[in-house]
């Protein structure tokens, strides 16, 4: 007979708290408040950005105030080797009726960060510009960072939105809103270097603004030549002077994708110098003379099926072209 597994129980001195452990996870409870354990078996950490003063981030009642901080309580948390969490998990939920202004500089490793709204849209925003450092804090310690519905502002116009340095390998951006600076922003809304497995999917990267002036003029740019594999770009919509920038010829891209990707720009829309990544069902319109439809692009069209473009002339062209009889 398996042995009965009776959680601990244990109370702060004011008596209204508890913390329950059970087999490696952790519930926190304040009053009526439940948050339920962390299916991965880590930790949760809660940021507020309506919070006046930061708490130990362990439940909304006592959320941390800022990102920074709840990313270094998980980078500690989840390289204890006590904890035994090489291959689990933490979260880190957000939220903020005001946007949260900070520059972040290191990502969190091995967790996720969801966004859960503010009074106007379903997600926060975050003003700033993040330059991952190169040690985050430690170098090679940023794997398996995914931002889920999280909305970022670009608060310089002239910095990226996000730099992330090599081997922050699994990278992700699921269903995350960027937004330029209005007038307009001459960085990127992300530039990721020398990372392999990425994942951008689902994202808006637009304008804060209702004006072609306010946009990004880069919205997403693969830099590196190596690891660079596996990255997937799917299921975007795009308003930027230029799209999808694959920026190294000499960058090894294979297995990678650009697919079902909606993109306006005034110019190239895909532009892949590596010649590796596979181009596939995408929609764009660019405000270049595409009379020569291959103006309008540049990858590699072997590589390339069903995508439709619409140039400055009016009229769509299928890439590759269609071929109607042998």
């Amino acid at each position: 007979m398996s042995e009965l597994y009776v959680p601990k129980i244990h109370f702060d001195q004011g008596g209204d708290r508890q913390v329950i452990a059970a087999g490696g996870r952790v519930l926190f409870e304040t009053g009526a408040e439940a948050v339920f354990p962390n299916p991965y078996g880590a930790q949760d950490y809660f940021v507020d950005g309506n919070v006046s003063a930061t708490g130990d981030g362990l439940s909304w009642a006592t959320a941390m105030l800022t990102l920074a901080e709840a990313i270094a309580a998980s980078n500690i948390s989840i390289a204890l080797s006590a904890n035994r969490w090489w291959a689990r998990r933490n979260r880190i939920y957000v939220c903020g009726d005001t946007e949260i202004n900070e520059d972040l500089t290191v990502l969190p490793e091995k967790c996720d960060i969801i966004g859960m709204g503010y009074d106007v849209l379903p997600f926060p925003r975050v003003i700033g510009n993040h330059n991952i450092a190169s040690t985050r804090p430690t170098a090679q310690k940023a794997n398996g960072c995914r931002w889920i519905n999280m909305g970022f502002i670009d608060e310089s116009g002239t910095a990226d939105v996000f730099a992330i340095p090599a081997l922050c390998h699994g990278i992700s951006f699921l269903g995350c809103h960027f937004f330029a600076k209005s007038g307009g922003s001459s960085g990127k809304a992300l530039e990721i270097t020398n990372c392999a497995h990425v994942r951008i999917e689902d994202c808006h990267i637009g304008l804060d603004s209702g004006s072609m002036t306010s946009i990004f003029a880069l919205a997403i740019s693969i830099e590196g030549a190596s690891s660079i594999h596996d990255c997937r770009i799917l299921r975007n919509h795009i308003t930027a002077t230029l799209g999808i920038d694959i920026a190294n010829s000499g960058g090894a891209g294979f297995d990678s994708l650009i697919a079902e990707n909606i993109i306006r720009a005034t110019g190239y829309a895909i532009d892949d110098q590596t010649d590796d990544f596979q181009v596939v069902n995408n929609r764009w319109m660019t405000d270049i003379n595409t009379t020569t439809a291959a103006d309008g692009y540049n990858f590699n069209i072997q590589l390339a099926a069903g995508n439709i473009q619409m140039g400055a002339t009016g009229l769509g062209d299928s890439v590759p072209f269609m071929k109607i009889a042998e």
